[in-house]
């Protein structure tokens, strides 16, 4: 249903002038008609981002996604290994083994 929706605002925003009643349907349908709270709360983003400012809406909504990097190989394998068993640690968000957080 969420895709849905978002294909549905991505389709208006490339061809509003074909797809207005449609997108103004299933926007009345998501927000009043939806028990599902992330499809009514994404419905009313979308609609109050359309009725605000529609270039913004569309800067928005069709932004490209940033690639995704892997950026294991610049750290150390050890260290590597080591940030993996305290991931649930400030250790593996700071790169640094735990023992650099202690004094002494």
């Amino acid at each position: 249903q969420l895709s849905l929706l978002t294909s549905i605002v991505k389709l208006f925003l490339k061809r509003p002038t074909d797809t207005q009643e449609l997108v103004q349907h299933v926007l009345s349908l998501a927000t009043q008609d939806s028990d599902n709270p992330d499809l009514r709360d994404r419905g009313f983003i979308y609609w109050r981002l359309l009725s605000t400012d529609p270039a913004a809406a569309k800067e928005v909504v069709l932004a490209e996604k940033p690639l995704i990097s892997e950026e294991t190989d610049l750290i150390e394998p050890t260290l590597l290994d080591e940030l993996i068993c305290h991931i649930s640690s400030l250790a593996s968000v700071y790169h640094k083994p735990p023992s650099a957080f202690v004094e002494g």
